[in-house]
């Protein structure tokens, strides 16, 4: 059956049903036509599952389905109508009397609009009758079929990858693995540019790909991997933009060439970009009937994997229909999970067939829809289809679009969001939906569609029916002429990511829900009549300033406006009053008596006020409450009493609890009172606390506990996965934490007095411990007892001497830093014996630990072979470098960004080791030959670089190199780096820039400093040769002239610029190169947010302004924007 259902249409007719029975005492003076209208819709409703049978093969039955899906949608607005009558009566007895003179409606219309209702709803009774009657002329049977109840499915924290079951495919992920990362020998001239996997729908290409896409082996062999998806209209343009929003996050201004975007990619990327229409190698196999059965078992849910013979002999039948389609035994797993025998009988024989492995998995997936248990779940999953194909889809946005067009409809136990969860994880369970992300937690965060089901959920919408069909769905990805308005009236979703001018938003009378993307810069008034509207997105606009008539928008249920730029929220928001979910900015500040908003459930942040309408009282009434919220502020709140009326205590569902005070207060603290009052319900995840000024936390903080005041004792913070303490200068001890079973993360920030940590904890993944300025030691069994920490921080404890030993113990441990701790000497001895497996690190920096004198070879050599970024910067005392360097030529093969900046003797590291060093993958490249500098030492210094950048020069982007102002000495290997986007020189003790600079042609940026003797840059014929040159920064090179052939440089360079520091211009005017006639414009800079922060932290002075040169078009002369 294609085009039409009749789950659209049931789920309509029962949300007009509880509409009845929810407000049928507020329809005063159209008692008789709604009690009419009440039996009519039941007697329909009994037709529609015998209707849905017989419109396979009865045309005039499909017809009486979408007559009556028409009639359907015409009362539900009407009563849409109704509603919003009712809820803007309500609203209106709230309002003062200057936001009532700012409503639309006023006494008048909204009597109008009552008249209007009522002679509606007898038009619809009208049409509902004689669609009663044809029904008994069609034959159709009164069959009166409650829907089962949906099996709630959890999808709760877990550790499977994005797709759990990958069953048949093992040996085709490292033979791609390995034609994917396969250094080819010079000689043999051949590189894989493009593998396709190729075969029919649902054979598992997309899985297979996904695999390979987190594969630890590409992700660090590859500096970029990207995730796109190619519609069936093959677009190449329209390829390469989603390829640079993904690399950027930045949408295309217009249209633009291919050579174009392509160059904007190679910018993106700092690497050669090719167009390449070449397919290398084509993989087409079929999973065996043993692997389909592998995942029938694995989404059925048998315990250990076994089934009872009866369930087994017909399993494999049906994992022989699958025909070695991944999809179709995931989706068949699906349907047959919960299922008896019996039912797994009567599928293999009624719905299954042998058939062409096309028209058969079409088979398949249709029986998934087709056991879906309720019809609101089978409008969730259509709906799904109006995301273009491939479109990644938030779960929790998905859920709120659901909830506004009707489809989610809570009972006594369920309010409508978990109703959606619900849905949610069934559809994913039946593979109707697949993961594509997860959150924090495990939990799927957003989900994809196969391209197949797609299809099928197209063809079962009614938007794709016929040329007659109304559509009532609308996804608009670019920039197109106005919606006509024949077609806006009808629609009730709507999305336009590309803006269209022109739209007359009044014209869309029905619409439920709306997202705007593009560059609107106000909300169109004409979006103020939507009285329909309950999801209103505008968080990907440049909207600055949300107009007062929002408030009239009273069935707005969700409102997403998540702009930095967005100040604040106007007064009438409080007039929402159905507004469930509330998305914004941190930087948004929200109005005055939010609280008024009672059913809300999302609130990002709260800042709290002294005057009233922004206390911590308005919280108190705000009992739906779920998810994260932030409290700032707290040093406006008097005491435990006050704090109280937050009730946080009664807010089960807030799982992630920040408490804020301001660090600029200076009047006398209140702060354990306040905290002591805020204690959190027991369901807590993650907690932090910041700029707390108590020289102790309440009982709750200290025990990480919670008093049930019922029966007093105290519940642990069982729940507790992550918890952050920053800026609680006052506090000496952390809290206890050896209690929390579930501890995965602890941030210890800016608590200046604590000495010791003698808290015990285990099970973390991630430690952070940052400006703990008194902190002396860590505990002795810190690292034995954390073996799953992945990430670990220790930065600004100038006191701290040592880490405890057991660090190269750490088999999880992904990324290490250890920063600006002065005095610190040792990172622990490394542990004796031999080690259970080799470890998994990717990020290695140890930086300005002047005090450090060894990093252990023996550490170092455990995690070179996995190690990607390493920084040792600051290190004056460290002796081993040439011992570090001798290691690390011997085992790392992935080192993608390098720096070795303020450590002695690199001199005197061996020629040999160096050139046998494999930095094939190495990106990125700072080196500073100046420290411990002698004319003795100069030529192993070079020696040392020289064999550095030879090994690169296949890959390295960037680089940055400071030698000694009197040594004339320039590394000639920089030639031959032909992929150098950015280079940078920092006293480097040349007269001129060597001319073999021209053969760097994808330089893209040069930048000079305090290069005091450099006098002429290269000639204008080698700055010719650098076609892609952007941008040429100098600071403090006193000596240097800039000739006037330089004005001779072809103006079109697009975007060319020079920078200079303010002494190195004054000598450009003193000698008058620069002609500005010709196009070069020179102005002084002003003062900008960022170059305030550069003199605070001592990286500009206040007197050195930045001069731009800048290389403009007489044609197109224009006074230039200030520009840092």
């Amino acid at each position: 059956m294609e085009g039409v259902s009749s789950a659209a249409v049931e789920v309509l007719v029962q949300n007009l049903i509880n509409l009845f029975k929810d407000e049928y005492s507020l329809l005063r003076g159209l008692d008789g036509d709604a009690q009419q209208l009440q039996r009519t819709l039941g007697t329909i409703q009994a037709y529609l599952n015998d209707a849905e049978k017989k419109s396979i093969t009865q045309d005039s039955v499909k017809n009486w389905l979408r007559e009556l899906e028409d009639v359907a949608f015409d009362a539900d607005n009407v009563l849409d109508e109704l509603s919003y009558q009712l809820l803007h009566k309500k609203v209106h007895k709230m309002k003062t009397s200057k936001d009532k003179v700012l409503s639309c409606f006023s006494s008048f219309n909204a009597i109008s609009r009552r008249r209007d209702t009522a002679h509606a709803i007898k038009q619809i009774n009208a049409d509902f009758e004689s669609l009663n009657k044809r029904a008994l002329d069609l034959g159709l049977q009164s069959m009166i079929v409650s829907a089962p109840d949906v099996v709630p499915v959890s999808f709760e924290t877990d550790s499977f990858s994005l797709d759990p079951i990958f069953i048949g495919r093992d040996d085709d992920v490292p033979k791609l693995v390995g034609m994917l990362t396969h250094t080819q020998q010079e000689e043999e001239k051949q590189m894989f540019s493009i593998i396709a996997l190729v075969g029919m729908g649902g054979m598992g290409k997309t899985t297979l790909t996904r695999k390979l896409f987190n594969h630890e082996k590409l992700k660090a062999r590859f500096g970029s991997l990207i995730w796109v998806h190619v519609s069936q209209t093959f677009d190449p343009i329209s390829i390469f933009n989603k390829i640079h929003y993904k690399l950027t996050k930045k949408t295309s201004d217009g249209v633009e060439s291919r050579d174009d975007i392509l160059e904007k990619i190679q910018e993106a990327l700092k690497a050669r970009v090719e167009s390449r229409d070449d397919i290398l190698e084509k993989l087409e196999e079929a999973l065996k009937d043993e692997d389909c059965w592998s995942i029938i078992k694995a989404k059925t849910s048998v315990e250990n994997g076994e089934v009872p013979s009866g369930f087994e002999m017909i399993g494999r039948k049906i994992a022989k229909l699958c025909q070695g389609l991944p999809l179709a035994a995931n989706v068949v797993g699906g349907v047959l999970c919960g299922k008896s025998e019996e039912g797994w009988r009567f599928i293999n024989e009624n719905w299954l067939s042998d058939g062409e492995g096309g028209e058969n998995i079409s088979k398949i997936l249709r029986l998934s829809f087709d056991h879906l248990s309720s019809p609101s779940l089978k409008k969730c999953f259509t709906f799904c289809s109006v995301f273009p194909k491939g479109r990644d889809i938030k779960k929790e946005e998905l859920i709120k679009l659901w909830m506004a067009e009707g489809f989610l409809q809570p009972s006594r136990r369920d309010d409508m969001e978990s109703v959606g969860n619900m849905y949610f994880n069934v559809l994913l369970q039946n593979s109707l939906l697949q993961v594509a992300d997860k959150d924090d937690y495990g939990n799927v965060s957003e989900c994809v569609m196969h391209d197949l089901v797609h299809d099928l959920a197209s063809s079962v919408l009614s938007n794709n029916a016929d040329s007659s069909t109304i559509v009532r769905y609308k996804f608009l990805e670019e920039e197109s002429s106005p919606i006509p308005k024949i077609v806006a009236k009808h629609l009730r979703t709507l999305f336009l990511e590309g803006g269209t001018p022109g739209t007359i938003f009044s014209n869309f009378e029905c619409l439920h829900n709306l997202t705007l993307s593009g560059d609107y810069k106000e909300l169109p008034d004409s979006i103020r009549r939507l009285v329909c509207l309950r999801n209103l997105n505008i968080s990907n606009t440049e909207i600055v300033n949300l107009p007062k008539w929002i408030g009239e928008l009273h069935q707005l249920q969700t409102l997403r406006a998540e702009i930095w730029k967005l100040a604040k929220l106007p007064s009438t928001l409080k007039y929402l009053i159905n507004l469930r979910h509330l998305h914004m900015d941190s930087n948004t500040k929200l109005p005055a008596e939010i609280g008024r908003l009672t059913s809300l459930q999302t609130l990002p942040h709260f800042t709290v006020g002294k005057e009233k309408g922004y206390q911590i009282e308005e919280l108190g009434s705000l009992k739906n409450l779920k998810g994260t919220l932030m409290i700032r502020n707290l040093e406006m709140v008097r005491d435990k009493e006050e704090a109280l009326k937050a009730n946080i205590f009664r807010k089960p569902n807030l799982f992630d609890l920040a408490f804020e005070w301001n660090d600029g207060r200076e009047d006398e603290s209140n702060d354990e009172s306040v905290l002591e009052g805020l204690q959190p319900h027991a369901n807590l995840k993650k907690l932090r606390i910041g700029g707390f000024r108590g020289k102790r936390f309440p009982t709750w903080a200290e025990k990480m506990a919670v008093r049930d005041a019922p029966h007093g004792s105290w519940a642990p913070l069982d729940n507790l996965i992550e918890i952050t303490l920053s800026d609680c200068s006052e506090i000496e001890e952390i809290p206890t934490l050896e209690h929390l079973p579930n501890l995965k993360s602890l941030c210890l920030d800016g608590l200046t007095k604590v000495r010791l940590i003698n808290a015990s904890f285990s099970h973390l993944t991630s430690l952070r411990i940052r400006g703990l300025e008194r902190l002396e030691c860590l505990p002795e069994r810190l690292f034995y007892n954390n073996q799953n920490l992945s990430d670990l921080t220790v930065s600004s404890c100038p006191v701290l001497r040592g880490l405890p030993d057991g660090l190269n113990t750490l088999n999880s441990l992904e990324n290490l830093r250890i920063m600006y701790c002065e005095n610190l000497k040792s990172i622990g001895n490394p542990s004796g014996g031999a080690r259970q497996s080799q470890g998994i690190l990717r990020g290695l920096s140890i930086t300005e630990c002047g005090e450090l004198m060894e990093l252990p070879c023996q550490m170092l050599e455990s995690w070179a072979p996995t190690v990607e970024y390493l920084e040792l910067a600051g290190l004056r005392s460290l002796e081993n470098l040439p011992m570090l360097i001798d290691c690390l030529a011997r085992s790392s093969t992935r080192l993608r960004f390098l720096t070795i900046r303020g450590v002695p003797k690199l001199m005197d590291a061996s020629s040999g080791s160096v050139e046998s060093w494999d930095l094939s993958s190495l990106d990125t490249l700072d080196i500073d030959v100046s420290v411990e500098w002698s004319r003795e030492a100069s030529a192993g210094i070079a020696e040392t670089v020289d064999g550095m950048l030879q090994a690169c020069c296949n890959s390295l982007t960037w680089l940055h190199l400071k030698g000694v102002e009197n040594w004339e000495w320039l590394p000639k290997s920089i030639e031959n780096l032909t992929l150098l986007n950015w280079l940078e020189m920092e006293n480097i003790g040349v007269e001129e820039l060597p001319q073999w600079l021209g053969n760097l042609s994808s330089l893209v940026s040069l930048s000079l400093y305090s290069c005091n003797r450099l006098k002429r840059l290269p000639s204008v014929d080698v700055l010719n040769h650098l076609t892609k040159l952007k941008r040429l920064y100098i600071r403090d090179c006193p000596e240097l002239r800039i000739d006037s052939e330089w004005c001779n440089l072809d103006l079109e360079i697009n975007g060319f610029f020079i920078e200079c520091c303010s002494n190195s211009v004054n000598e450009i005017k003193k000698n008058q190169t620069l002609d500005f006639a010709e196009g070069l414009l020179m102005h002084d800079l002003f003062w900008s947010s960022k170059i305030e922060n550069e003199v605070k932290n001592g990286a500009r002075t206040g007197s050195e302004k930045m001069i731009e040169v800048r290389r403009i078009s007489p044609k197109t002369f224009t006074r230039p924007r200030n520009h840092v």
